[in-house]
């Protein structure tokens, strides 16, 4: 199921899969992290926590701090990579941005069963102050 979750005016897609969520990021998201990082955050997935819950009928098992840092780790991948694309005309450079875009076009979100690298999300989860920090 797709749905647009919208928090302070700026509208996020949604896919939502049972025991996965995929968020599709655009510059709506970009904006709204960068804005609020923290704040934002927790409005977008108490909202998309809900949605889950309506649609399947249970809770969506990843820790908020989790879906925080996951967000914040494909946004800023993808900034940076738009960033080195837009300094260099090697081809290598390129294809590798490239890689990196194509990967963070929908940040893919999945319950532990559901997602072989959800373990890497969970445990920066509890640098989070730290990724704040260094981030914003």
């Amino acid at each position: 199921m797709k749905k647009d979750i919208t928090i302070r005016d700026k509208a996020i897609t949604v896919l939502f899969h049972c025991n996965r969520i995929g968020i599709i990021s655009n510059e709506a998201l970009f904006e709204l992290v960068k804005k609020l990082p923290e704040a934002a955050m927790e409005e977008f997935i108490s909202a998309v926590k809900k949605e889950y819950y309506d649609n399947y009928n249970k809770d969506f098992n990843v820790s908020d701090d989790s879906i925080t840092v996951e967000i914040w780790g494909h946004i800023f991948a993808e900034q940076f990579a738009d960033a080195i694309k837009s300094l260099t005309n090697i081809k290598l450079i390129d294809n590798l941005a490239e890689r990196i875009n194509t990967h963070c076009e929908i940040i893919n979100i999945g319950e532990r069963e559901h997602d072989n690298n959800r373990f890497v999300w969970d445990g920066l989860a509890a640098f989070k102050p730290a990724i704040r920090a260094l981030l914003f």
